[in-house]
C-alpha cells in the first residue's frame, strides 16, 4: 500500500511546491508598489522611463515630464511665475492625469480643449487639468491651441491603454499566462533534472568500464577517474546556470504581465538587454584581435609540427649519427616549449584584458614567485637537461651515484629515481646527480654490445703454487652463472704483499642488473673451489710456528732429493 501511494505523494509534494511558488509570484505582484508614479521619466513621449535616464531629462532646460504609469505624455519647461515652478507644475498635471484615469466615471471621449486669444484649457468634464499659455507658445514655438489639442490626444490614448491593461479580461489573462509558464517551468526543470541525471549516469558507467580517457594524438591527459570528475563539474554548473536563467525568465515574464509589476519587469528585461548589447559589442570589437590570435595558433602549430619532423630527421642512425636517438623525444618538447613561449609573449598584446591592473599584478606577483622561490627549482630542471644531453645513463641502466647503487627507475626533469637491490626507491635531485661522478655498469652492453668486468681479490700465500691458484679461480668463474665463457676469465697478480700475493680474479657478464647476486655465487664458487683442491684461503695473514731451516720456494721447485738441514749448535771453539 505504501508503495502505491509514493508516486502520488511526490506528486502532491511537487504540486504544493508549485502552488507555493505561484502564491509567492502574486504575493509578490500584490505587495509590489507600482513605479509608475516614482519613477521620473527621462525617455521622449510615450516611451517607458528607467531611473537611470531621469538626470538626463527632468532639469530645466529639457524640462520635466509629465508622467502616466511611468510613461512620458509631454514636458513641461514652464512654471507659473509666483506660483509653481516647472517642476511642480508638471507633478501637479501628473496627478490630474492620474486621477481621471482611475475614475471610471470620467470618459476619455469628455477630454476637451477650451481656446481663447491668450490661452488654451484642457478639461476633462469640469476638471482642469492644466493650461497652456502664451510662455509655453514661446518655448515649443506652437500655436497654443495646437498644443493643447496635441496633449489631449496623448492623454487621451494613454488614458484608455491605462484602464485596458488593468481591465478585469486583462487580469484573468495574465493570471492564465502566469499559471502556464509556471507549468512550463517546472515540466522544464523536470525534463532538466532528467536529462543531466541519465548523462551522469553514463558518465559514472562509463567512468567504470575505463572508457573515459581524454587523449590527444597519442598523448594521454586525462584518465577516466579526472575526465569524469571534470565531466560532472561542467554539468552540474550548466544545470545551476540553466536553472538560473529559466527562474529569471521566469519571473521577467510573470512580472511583465501585470500592470503594477510591470516596470519591474520592463526594468530587469532592459538589463539584460544592455549586458546582451555590451557583450555583443565588446565581442565585435574583439574581432581583430580574435582572429590575430587565431592566426598565431595556426602559424604555432605549423611551426611545432615542422620542428617536429626536422628533430624526427635528425635522430636517424643513418643520417646524422652525432644526433643520438634517446635526444628526439626531450628536444621535441623543449622545442616546442620555446616555440609557445614566444608565441605566447607574441600573442600577449591581443589578449582580454592585457595591460590590466589585474594582469600585471598577476604578471608581478609570477615573476617574483619564479624569482624567489624556484631557484632550487630551476637548477634541478637545468640539471635534468644536461643529463639527458650528456647521456649519462638511461632507463633501467645499472649505475651508482656516490654510494647510492641500482637500477634507473624514472628520469624526470627535476629528479632522478634509483631502485636498489634491496628494492628501495631512492630520490636524488638531478642537481646533486649532475655534481656527483655517475659510474654507469649497463652503457657498454646497451651501446656497444659489450660485457661487463666483475673482479674480485684474493689473497693467498707463496707456498700454493701461482699456476694452480689460477686454475681454480678461472675454474670457479665458468662455473659461476651469467659469466661469459668467452671472453674467458683471467686472474691477475696485482701485488706482492709482505706475507700473500693479491690475486683478482676478472670474469666477463652481459648481466650487469644481476651484479649483487652474480659476486655472491662467484664468492661461493671460489671458495668451493679452493677447498676442493686443498687450498686453505687464510687471508690477510696468520701466525704459525715452523721449521726455520726448510726452504721458503714452493717444493716444485726444489730436487726431487731435498732434505731439509739439522738445526746445529755449535761451541766457543767452532765444533758442533
Amino acid at each position: 500500500m505504501g508503495r502505491s501511494l509514493g508516486p502520488w505523494n511526490r506528486f502532491a509534494q511537487k504540486l504544493g511546491l508549485g502552488f507555493m511558488l505561484f502564491l509567492a509570484v502574486l504575493g509578490l505582484i500584490v505587495l509590489t508598489p507600482s513605479l509608475a508614479a516614482e519613477t521620473t521619466p527621462t525617455a521622449p513621449e510615450g516611451m517607458q522611463l528607467t531611473a537611470s535616464d531621469q538626470s538626463l531629462v527632468a532639469n530645466p532646460i529639457d524640462g520635466f515630464p509629465v508622467l502616466l504609469d511611468g510613461k512620458v505624455l509631454f514636458t513641461i519647461r514652464q512654471g507659473i511665475p509666483g506660483v509653481v515652478t516647472a517642476a511642480e507644475r508638471a507633478e501637479v498635471i501628473s496627478q490630474r492625469i492620474q486621477a481621471i484615469a482611475q475614475d471610471p466615471q470620467v470618459d476619455p471621449d469628455s477630454l476637451q480643449v477650451l481656446t481663447d486669444k491668450n490661452q488654451s484649457v484642457v478639461l476633462a468634464e469640469d476638471t482642469v487639468l492644466f493650461t497652456v499659455r502664451e510662455e509655453d507658445v514661446q518655448v515649443y514655438g506652437l500655436d497654443h491651441s495646437k498644443l493643447a489639442a496635441s496633449a489631449v490626444e496623448q492623454i487621451r490614448s494613454e488614458v484608455i491603454d491605462y484602464r485596458e491593461r488593468r481591465s478585469l479580461r486583462r487580469l484573468l489573462t495574465a493570471l492564465v499566462a502566469t499559471i502556464l509558464s509556471t507549468l512550463a517551468f517546472f515540466l522544464f526543470l523536470r525534463g532538466l533534472l532528467f536529462f543531466t541525471s541519465r548523462l551522469l549516469t553514463q558518465i559514472r558507467q562509463r567512468r567504470e568500464a575505463d572508457t573515459l580517457i581524454l587523449r590527444f594524438q597519442s598523448t594521454q591527459l586525462l584518465g577516466s577517474g579526472a575526465t569524469s570528475y571534470f565531466l560532472n563539474g561542467v554539468i552540474r554548473l550548466l544545470r545551476i546556470g540553466l536553472i538560473l536563467l529559466a527562474l529569471y525568465l521566469y519571473f521577467l515574464f510573470v512580472l511583465s504581465q501585470f500592470p503594477a509589476t510591470e516596470s519591474v519587469g520592463n526594468r530587469l528585461l532592459q538589463v539584460i538587454a544592455n549586458r546582451l548589447s555590451n557583450l555583443a559589442q565588446g565581442f565585435v570589437a574583439y574581432l581583430p584581435e580574435l582572429v590575430t590570435l587565431a592566426v598565431l595558433v595556426m602559424i604555432t602549430y605549423y611551426v611545432i609540427e615542422f620542428a617536429k619532423q626536422v628533430i624526427t630527421e635528425l635522430g636517424r642512425h643513418d643520417v646524422y649519427p652525432w644526433f643520438y636517438p634517446e635526444w628526439v623525444q626531450p628536444t621535441i618538447r623543449l622545442v616546442s616549449l620555446l616555440i609557445m613561449a614566444i608565441a605566447f609573449v607574441v600573442a600577449g598584446p591581443y589578449l582580454p584584458g592585457f595591460g590590466s591592473p589585474a594582469f600585471q599584478g598577476m604578471s608581478i606577483f609570477l615573476g617574483a614567485l619564479l624569482t624567489l622561490g624556484s631557484s632550487s627549482a630551476v637548477a634541478n630542471a637545468l640539471s635534468g637537461i644536461i643529463l639527458i644531453y650528456t647521456r649519462a645513463f638511461q632507463l633501467g641502466d645499472f649505475i651508482r651515484i656516490d654510494n647510492t647503487i641500482g637500477e634507473v627507475q624514472d628520469k624526470t626533469l627535476f629528479v632522478t629515481r634509483i631502485l636498489t637491490p634491496k628494492q628501495e626507491t631512492v630520490t636524488i635531485p638531478n642537481a646533486s646527480v649532475l655534481n656527483s661522478n655517475v659510474t654507469n655498469y649497463s652503457a657498454i652492453c646497451r651501446e656497444s654490445h659489450g660485457y661487463l668486468v666483475l673482479h674480485t681479490t684474493v689473497t693467498l700465500g707463496y707456498d700454493v703454487p701461482w699456476r694452480k691458484i689460477h686454475d681454480v679461480l678461472i675454474a670457479a668463474a665458468r662455473a659461476t652463472p651469467h659469466i661469459q665463457h668467452e671472453p674467458a676469465p683471467f686472474v691477475l697478480q696485482t701485488n706482492l704483499n709482505d706475507f700473500n700475493v693479491s690475486y683478482e680474479l676478472n670474469a666477463f657478464t652481459a648481466y650487469p642488473q644481476k651484479m649483487p647476486v652474480i659476486y655472491s655465487e662467484l664468492h661461493q664458487n671460489i671458495q668451493d673451489h679452493c677447498n676442493q683442491a686443498g687450498i686453505e684461503i687464510l687471508s690477510p695473514t696468520y701466525s704459525s710456528l715452523r721449521d726455520g731451516n726448510s726452504s721458503t720456494l714452493p717444493a716444485d721447485y726444489l730436487p726431487e732429493d731435498y732434505t731439509p738441514p739439522a738445526f746445529v749448535v755449535r761451541g766457543a771453539n767452532g765444533q758442533p
